[in-house]
């Protein structure tokens, strides 16, 4: 399954948080050339984003097509209207390119628990840091907008990129699922990571003063 902005819901400002070296932000037309590439050239996060072997490499004809489809396929989703908050965010180097995005899914408004995720795709800029960033920006974001009380992300024991990301965000390990996962004919846990109380607590905290 490819990256997707269809979501329902209302047509809202457009969203943008800033950090220092990356800013998260609503999609846009210009996009389109660099998440085709995210699905038919530039593929290799998709082997780490969840357990999965990948898509093959695409040549030829193959890959025109493919291209064409992607293309059309994510600029109808671009022209799609935005829920509030919103499920999906697009990642930006400051200055630079276009790098992944940051989601959130699971929600539930009552326990006011949900789960997050990031995905850098452009391997170039891998291990700098910048999806612990986009993650935090995220996080930040979302406890400002939900007042959440919890939050959860999940991944599998082989992506060391992202279970150092959580770790650096202050999440923990909740759950081990033993041998839950298979990938390229060997077995991985999955991880459910919570993140510390005290760092919900003090987001919501400085969010709060903020507003008052």
């Amino acid at each position: 399954m490819g990256i997707s902005d269809r979501d329902e819901g209302d047509m809202t400002d457009e969203v943008r948080v800033e950090g220092e070296r990356v800013v998260l932000r609503d999609p846009r037309p210009e996009d389109v050339d660099a998440r085709v590439r995210w699905e038919t050239v530039e593929i290799e996060w998709q082997k780490w984003d969840w357990p999965c072997e990948g898509p093959p490499p695409m040549t030829g004809e193959a890959l025109t097509e493919a291209r064409a489809w992607w293309a059309a396929s994510i600029a109808a989703s671009i022209a799609q209207p935005l829920p509030s908050p919103r499920k999906r965010l697009w990642v930006e180097r400051i200055g630079g390119p276009l790098l992944g995005s940051v989601n959130q899914y699971h929600y539930d408004p009552e326990a006011r628990v949900i789960h997050v995720g990031v995905a850098i795709c452009e391997s170039a800029y891998w291990n700098q840091g910048l999806g612990t960033e986009a993650l935090l920006l995220w996080i930040d974001h979302l406890v400002k907008e939900l007042d959440l009380t919890c939050v959860r992300t999940a991944t599998w024991s082989g992506n060391h990129r992202m279970v150092r990301c959580a770790e650096k965000c202050g999440f923990v390990v909740d759950k081990v699922r033993r041998g839950s996962s298979e990938v390229r004919g060997e077995r991985y846990d999955g991880l459910d990571f919570i993140l510390n109380q005290e760092a919900v607590s003090k987001r919501r905290e400085v969010h709060h003063e903020t507003q008052t």
